[in-house]
């Protein structure tokens, strides 16, 4: 499983191999297929990339090229993504242990995703009062801009 479900990520993700993924022969070359349809856009494709690269499935781990491709399908308002995205930088998994960025991730999903709610209530928790309202300011201000939808 993906080496930061290991430290108390309570939710299970499943990697979805339908249609043209289902006919890769390689981890290779189901990363290359991914990969085409990332770069095009596809958010589902971006998700399921940055599990691959997460979990190390058929490929070498590479919690760095997970957290790129989990931030792209984030901010393309993939609430699963975000919510993983905020759990990777509160564990500084991918990328530096960040507990503002982690409580932006966990708010803009919270509306979707319950665990999301709890994970920005986490946080937010330990942080000190000026990393709070840093948080709440950077959290507000991303509403903004950044979607959040199924």
């Amino acid at each position: 499983m993906f080496s930061f479900l290991k430290k108390a990520v309570p939710v299970s993700l499943v990697l979805v191999s339908v249609g043209v993924l289902s006919a890769c022969t390689t981890g290779q070359e189901m990363t290359a297929k991914l990969t085409a349809q990332a770069e095009k856009g596809d958010v589902e494709a971006m998700v399921e990339l940055a599990e691959v690269y997460c979990g190390g499935k058929n490929i070498e781990q590479d919690d760095q090229i997970c957290g790129m491709w989990m931030k792209r399908a984030a901010e393309k308002g993939h609430v699963r993504a975000q919510y993983m995205l905020g759990r990777m930088y509160e564990l500084g998994l991918g990328m530096r242990a960040d507990p503002v960025q982690a409580y932006k991730w966990y708010s803009l999903s919270a509306p979707h995703y319950h665990m999301s709610q709890t994970g920005a209530e986490t946080v937010y928790a330990v942080m000190t009062p000026v990393q709070q309202s840093e948080a709440r300011k950077v959290a507000d201000e991303a509403k903004k801009t950044i979607p959040s939808k199924q």
